[in-house]
């Protein structure tokens, strides 16, 4: 009987020892052979690019050599603004939101192109569309903590929030230059941004997209408002009436390409 018993707790310790060498060798197996990773999402890789054109040619910045409806001779040397809410449209009526904000400087390279992780699902899309700006919800007073996007700042006595746009240059008074500041943003409760609606037949087949904004810089100061840059010299942040004009010409300043 005592035979029997030391057999069976033999054979109980080899089976635990090759329990334990079976385990051991399936670990082994799945560190030389580790499970495939799902890493589409990180090759997945959209674009937004953004152009500056000054009669449809890139701008020359500081520089005056531009002549605009009114017959201002001017120069360009500063372009900084923010889109919002970039949607891409399907031909059956799907929309895409692809970026909530957008801060854009042109001067600097890298902040003239966005770029996009997310999958965009394949198909054909015939519009983009955003708002020129930040809408009420998204333009608040803290909401973009870091620079740039801080110097954007609109002043709290003016109702707070951030610019849309400066587009800042000098312009030519006879032997000499004055500067003008073409600032537009929310004024005490005027909401200022608009929306932008672009046809286009942009075809997505692998999940991504690149396409160009461009900004004909001439139609912020012609269509169906003519600017003489001298009577906004001093200015135009504080005058709503100013702010209107602005908005209206800006429908028609952007093209898209692709």
């Amino acid at each position: 009987m005592k035979l029997i018993k030391n057999v069976l707790t033999s054979q109980k310790a080899i089976l635990l020892i090759m329990v334990v060498i079976l385990f051991i060798g399936l670990s082994a197996c799945k560190k030389d052979n580790p499970e495939p990773k799902d890493d589409t999402s990180q090759k997945i890789t959209s674009y937004i690019r953004f152009n500056h054109w000054v009669d449809g040619v890139d701008v020359v910045y500081d520089t005056v050599k531009y002549t605009n409806e009114f017959g201002n001779n001017f120069s360009i040397e500063t372009i900084q603004y923010f889109i919002s809410r970039v949607t891409l449209v399907k031909e059956n009526g799907d929309e895409v939101v692809v970026k909530d904000a957008i801060y854009v400087d042109a001067k600097k390279p890298e902040l003239l192109f966005k770029k996009i992780t997310k999958s965009i699902p394949n198909g054909t899309y015939t519009g983009i569309k955003f708002i020129f700006g930040l809408d009420a919800a998204m333009n608040q007073s803290g909401a973009f903590p870091n620079f740039p996007e801080t110097a954007m700042e609109w002043p709290t006595m003016m109702g707070g929030g951030y610019h849309y746009m400066k587009l800042e240059g000098r312009y030519a008074v006879g032997t000499g230059y004055n500067f003008f500041n073409f600032h537009t943003g929310p004024l005490n409760g005027a909401e200022n941004y608009f929306s932008v609606s672009l046809p286009m037949n942009l075809k997505v087949t692998k999940n991504e997209f690149d396409i160009s904004l461009n900004m004909e810089i001439q139609n912020w100061f012609r269509n169906p408002h003519t600017f003489d840059l001298t009577t906004i010299a001093g200015g135009m942040m504080g005058n709503q009436a100013k702010q209107q004009l602005v908005k209206e010409n800006g429908v028609d300043v952007f093209t898209v390409s692709y």
